[in-house]
């Protein structure tokens, strides 16, 4: 139990785990939003955009609607990191509680909207609400609750980080089997339903778990004068400092796993000569890796300490990508550990890297600092994709890039000290 203000400014007494409950169930909804891939090809059908290959015999995407389709994620992805910046202010004026619900209530709006699209020319439909509106509402819902929690256990940062989003990757994984379940085999006619099933429940996760979050009393310099290396960095204070630029860019070369995941099972197919069914279930043997690996580092960052865990991370990230950017023909066996590596560890960095700005800048204003930093983890998602396509197609430039990248992290992580601030 702890103190807290009410909205009237009165002093509560507040169950801390009550409030972690709650952001689990708001993790867990705003987490479904990774689970958009799984609309594509009923999308790409009904905008009859899907045909037979007359060469193959299969069923193939035409160009350029893919692209275009694939394009609605993208948007989403960029709209969350964005929306990200102006989380400490709503909260800072409404309250976090306000604020979710608010989030929750514009995540339903924006799948309805989306439900509602039945012709490729309401595609830019797709764009505003399943790529705009959702990335906003799901980056406000995702930043509001995981710096709230962490201010709630200054003493388990690690824990309480690892807990949150671990929820957060585990909505993507839990909702692809429903999402699955909902479309069927007449997958056209059944996505308006799909998507509002996914909405509803999404919906009802947030504004649910809402209930139980309350705003964490605010971080005080007086509660740590034992370390005379401790300040609460304004984010005025912080940009002032090299270690938000080098953090900002070790998490945008972590990110570019992202993109590796997210393919994992064309690589598959292409470096391990896996069938369509075992490049599936590696879809699947990644998401639970990434949701372990969440839950793992997250914790044992507070015994071993961030930095020790980070440098863990990130060399075994690039053995691992080493042995998939080096391997023309893998067994299958050394390409799942490489894939299990790359989500495992990934989920744990993206875990850790909230307590890690709260160590070096502070708790008080966590959310206007992280969320800056946070940017790092959205062009690093897309960065993938662009270096690709500027190469060709060719994938060993991307490896390649990956690899001079996470050697760059590296050195980051190893001379990188915690800033000292000076009037």
């Amino acid at each position: 139990m702890q103190t807290a203000l009410s909205s009237k400014g009165q002093p509560k007494v507040v169950n801390r785990w009550l409030v972690i409950f709650g952001t689990a169930l708001v993790q867990l909804g705003v987490g479904t939003f990774y689970a958009w891939s799984i609309f594509n090809t009923p999308i790409l059908k009904m905008f009859h955009q899907l045909v037979i290959d007359p060469a193959t015999g299969k069923t193939a995407a035409v160009q350029p609607h893919l692209g275009s389709v694939s394009l609605i994620f993208s948007i989403g992805a960029l709209s969350l990191s964005l929306s990200t910046i102006f989380v400490g202010a709503l909260v800072k004026k409404f309250g976090v509680r306000k604020v979710t619900m608010s989030a929750g209530i514009l995540f339903g709006i924006a799948i309805f909207i989306a439900s509602r699209v039945s012709s490729i020319d309401q595609l830019w439909l797709y764009y505003l609400s399943a790529g705009v509106m959702l990335g906003v509402a799901d980056g406000i819902a995702y930043m509001a609750t995981l710096s709230n929690a962490i201010k709630w256990f200054p003493e388990k940062t690690g824990l309480i980080s690892g807990i949150s989003v671990a929820f957060y990757g585990l909505g993507s994984f839990v909702f692809k089997y429903i999402d699955s379940a909902v479309l069927g085999t007449n997958i056209v006619h059944n996505l308006p339903y799909a998507l509002m099933t996914w909405g509803f429940l999404s919906m009802l996760l947030i504004v649910g778990g809402a209930f139980f979050i309350h705003d964490a009393p605010e971080a005080k310099e007086e509660n740590v004068v034992d370390d005379p290396t401790h300040h609460e960095f304004t984010t005025r204070e912080m940009l002032r400092k090299p270690q938000a630029y080098l953090l900002f860019i070790a998490l945008l070369t972590i990110s570019l796993s992202v993109y590796l995941t997210g393919i994992a099972s064309n690589l598959g197919t292409n470096l391990a000569g896996l069938d369509i069914a075992q490049a599936t279930n590696i879809v699947a043997v990644v998401a639970i890796a990434n949701t372990i690996g969440r839950f793992l580092i997250g914790s044992l960052s507070d015994k071993f300490g961030r930095k020790s865990m980070f440098i863990l991370s990130y060399v075994v990230t690039f053995i691992a990508v080493a042995t998939l950017a080096f391997s023309s023909h893998l067994s299958v066996s050394a390409f799942y550990a490489a894939m299990i590596a790359v989500g495992f560890f990934f989920g744990g960095t993206i875990t850790v890297y909230p307590t890690m700005v709260g160590d070096y800048f502070g708790l008080k204003n966590h959310s206007q600092n992280y969320s800056l930093i946070y940017q790092g983890f959205g062009f690093g998602s897309l960065a993938g994709a662009v270096i690709l396509s500027l190469a060709g197609g060719n994938l060993s430039v991307v490896f390649n890039i990956y690899l001079v990248m996470l050697v760059v992290s590296l050195l980051i992580w190893i001379f990188i000290k915690k800033p000292v601030y000076k009037k």
